[in-house]
């Protein structure tokens, strides 16, 4: 059985979020340079999949607490990609509860 490990999201894992979203927007930056404005079709392409990276990475490494039950679960890369954010919370209905509410990020070791 491969049981995964929940922890509270800690410095580590701020740095690799702030390296993740730098990352892209370099990329971003130097791409619109490059391939604006002939070929705007490709940089909105190079955008698009830089953001899907994004928030595949994102759902592979975070879990999330519901703060009325206690439970831990994870969602899907849409779930992910459509749910509103704040800083360290994600406004999610808990799949044992079924309440909406701002659950809190836990990084998946």
């Amino acid at each position: 059985m491969n049981a995964k490990k929940y922890g509270k999201t800690a410095k580590g894992d701020w740095f690799r979020t702030a390296l993740m979203l730098f990352l892209f927007i370099a990329v971003t930056v130097l791409s619109s340079i490059v391939l604006l404005p002939d070929c705007w079709y490709l940089w909105l392409l190079i955008v698009i999949m830089g953001i899907l990276l994004l928030v595949i990475w994102h759902t592979k490494n975070f879990a999330y607490l519901c703060p009325k039950c206690g439970e831990i679960f994870e969602v899907s890369v849409l779930k992910n990609f459509l749910s509103p954010n704040g800083i360290n919370r994600k406004y999610l209905k808990c799949p044992r509860c079924r309440r909406r509410s701002w659950a809190e990020i836990l990084s998946i070791k």
